[in-house]
């Protein structure tokens, strides 16, 4: 038997259906806003305990410090809230990508850090929260770095742009063995004609009187020498002999270029630059999959955040 409702009883039936719906909302309101809840992420909620631990931090102090306005004050537990928010989808990555924290590199990164607190005067309470804080801020970053290898996409093309934008510094290295001489108030007369052996000129001032000292050799590479030391170094190379001595602090030293190296920093740089393109690719890889993972995560945050919060 077919039920048929006139038009009137129609329309009333729906106000009533409409009424129960709004009383059902309210009470889905109600029960997922409870007070002590900021926000449901897939359905898990960040309580306001551990937002209000997260801003006793110093944020709050820092901003003070900085002079912010109380516009941007106020907005901060808003960006803290939303950066707990990315924690949480960051997390929830662990079991699909199979990603787990051993115990040992765990209390290895635990004992670093209590080293770092030695210092602190903490009650065993903040010195706990430390700890948990650490513990998750570890998994975080394995978390992330496994989401960076993995979603990161390398192209030819992308890497010939971002090597030839790259700032060469092609570095020179040198292999040097430096004779000190000190203290002397002017430099050191060299004989006619000046040895090509560093040892030998060394054994030479030494039987005059001359406190000479001879280092072992050692690599020196261009960008982190002046340029005339860099002057030096090259002009000595080139005629194979010494350097004129050079006024170095309280000493004079002079230079023996046992071998000149332009290949091996070149090949360094590049390595660097390689590492630094691979990174940059994780990061937007990883800022894309955040974005994405974002909307289609289920997140509703508390409308009454702030009057919450005061």
């Amino acid at each position: 038997m077919r039920c048929v409702l006139w038009p009137g009883l129609r329309l009333a039936a729906l106000a009533a259906l409409a009424l129960l719906a709004t009383g059902a909302c309210r009470e889905v309101q109600e029960a997922v806003w409870p007070a002590d809840t900021a926000a449901l992420v897939e359905g898990r909620p960040i309580t306001m305990a551990e937002l209000k631990q997260v801003l006793g931090w110093g944020y709050y102090g820092q901003l003070d410090r900085e002079g912010a306005s109380a516009d941007e004050a106020k907005a901060v537990p808003g960006l803290v809230l939303d950066k707990l928010i990315e924690e949480r989808l960051i997390l929830a990555e662990a079991p699909r990508r199979k990603i787990s924290l051993e115990t040992a590199e765990r209390e290895a990164r635990l004992a670093e850090a209590k080293e770092a607190w030695s210092g602190r005067d903490l009650h065993s309470d903040q010195a706990e929260a430390l700890r948990r804080n650490l513990r998750r801020q570890i998994i975080l970053h394995k978390i992330t770095d496994r989401i960076m290898a993995d979603e990161r996409r390398f192209s030819d093309v992308d890497w010939r742009a971002f090597w030839r934008a790259w700032p060469k510094k092609k570095p020179t290295r040198y292999l040097v063995r430096v004779l000190f001489m000190s203290p002397l108030p002017e430099a050191p007369v060299l004989p006619e004609p000046v040895p090509t052996d560093l040892e030998r000129l060394a054994q030479k001032f030494k039987l005059e009187g001359y406190p000479a000292v001879l280092s072992e050799a050692v690599w020196l590479q261009s960008d982190l020498l002046d340029s005339g030391l860099i002057k030096a170094l090259e002009t000595a190379w080139a005629g194979r002999r010494l350097s004129p001595p050079l006024r170095q602090e309280s000493s004079w030293a002079i230079y023996e270029v046992l071998r000149l190296d332009r290949k091996t920093a070149a090949v360094a740089e590049l390595k660097a630059a390689r590492a630094a393109y691979e990174l940059k690719a994780g990061e937007e890889a990883f800022r894309e999959w955040l974005t994405a993972r974002r909307a289609a995560a289920d997140i509703r945050i508390n409308p009454n955040l702030t009057q919450t919060l005061e």
